[in-house]
């Protein structure tokens, strides 16, 4: 499936009180990044919009709201994948939240990741994980929520600063992808 193609199949506009739009710019860092603990690079790789196995297509949004809150709350990217390179990525974020342990840092990034700790999946798709953390910049700390949903052959992965996904937005997302 092509970007195009997949950009069509991605969310745009208001959810639940949400706005879904594209972002300004990609936050994928040109080139590659690292972990500083090689067990903890398919969070890392979440954590900055991409996926553990190599994508085909992707497409990225960020959405914000409910209410008068205009800041962005979080992100939603869609990846597509060859093969069983999706179910293979679910299986590395899963074996990362059993070995990742303690906190890691990205080589080049400003942020400490830690506490990372498994999280309610949203039991939808073919088959679903969830995890949060928290992100330390100087003495400021975030919390942040994923979902990671495989239909398929194609990955939807939400991200939320704070600890509880918007369901109906994803849900959305899943009912515009094929089969």
């Amino acid at each position: 499936m092509p970007d195009a193609t997949l950009e069509k199949l991605t969310m745009v506009g208001t959810v639940a009180g949400l706005r879904v739009t594209e972002p300004a710019e990609d936050p994928l860092p040109k080139g590659s990044y690292r972990a500083d603990k090689d067990e903890c690079l398919p969070i890392a790789q979440l954590a900055f919009t991409d996926t553990p196995r190599p994508a085909t297509a992707r497409a990225v949004r960020e959405f914000s709201g409910p209410g008068e809150l205009n800041s962005t709350v979080g992100g939603l990217w869609v990846t597509v994948h060859r093969g069983d390179d999706a179910r293979s990525a679910l299986d590395d974020v899963r074996k990362a939240l059993t070995e990742c342990s303690g906190s890691f840092k990205v080589l080049g990034a400003p942020m400490t990741y830690r506490d990372l700790e498994p999280a309610q999946a949203p039991e939808l798709g073919d088959e679903s994980v969830g995890f949060r953390f928290t992100t330390s910049l100087s003495s400021v700390s975030s919390p942040a929520t994923y979902a990671v949903v495989r239909t398929d052959h194609i990955l939807t992965t939400m991200m939320v600063i704070t600890d509880t996904l918007p369901r109906p937005l994803l849900e959305a997302q899943l009912a515009k992808l094929p089969g």
